[in-house]
């Protein structure tokens, strides 16, 4: 899973450093543009069709409930699903996006989506692991992973230390958080 962190990780960080995003977030930013999550995603999935690892990846694949943990939705369709080149043919990582300019809010939706994906049950394809990507406006970084973890207490979800990450986004107003 760590791996699979890493990766990812590396992604995001990349993502976020090119000057085109920066630019864009910029714009968001000076302008109090809302609702700029689907841009965020088509962005990305650019992005990831660019990359040099050259990875496989997919948008909104369906991955099945356990229908004992869910009773109510079949499906859940993480905004992105990625294989690196060279992992194990159908072994993928899901990944969702949230967007508030509000940490604490942004962290509940992301909170959300993790309860989401612990329903997901083993289906046609392999989900390795699964991820949320957040991004809000600047906080300190201290009282972001303060949020996260008192958050996660009360919701008694138990997330990985090694595998949470939180970075300001050079230039911009903004921090993502990714576990």
């Amino acid at each position: 899973m760590y791996k699979d962190f890493e990766y990812l990780s590396l992604l995001v960080e990349e993502f976020f450093a090119k000057s085109r995003t920066k630019r864009s977030l910029k714009l968001i930013s000076d302008n109090n543009i809302t609702g700029w999550e689907v841009w965020l995603q088509v962005e990305f999935a650019y992005f990831l069709a660019e990359h040099e690892s050259s990875p496989e990846w997919w948008r909104e694949w369906p991955a099945e409930y356990d229908y004992r943990k869910e009773k109510e939705h079949s499906f859940l369709k993480p905004d992105f699903i990625i294989r690196k080149k060279g992992w194990r043919l159908e072994s993928f990582i899901a990944l969702e996006f949230k967007q508030h300019p509000d940490a604490g809010a942004c962290i509940n939706n992301m909170l959300s989506d993790v309860e989401k994906i612990n329903k997901v049950r083993e289906s046609e394809i392999n989900i390795r692991s699964m991820w949320v990507l957040g991004v809000t406006n600047r906080d300190a970084k201290k009282e972001i992973h303060e949020k996260i973890h008192s958050r996660c207490t009360s919701r008694d979800i138990e997330l990985n230390k090694e595998c949470v990450r939180v970075k300001y986004i050079q230039n911009t107003d903004y921090a993502y958080m990714i576990f």
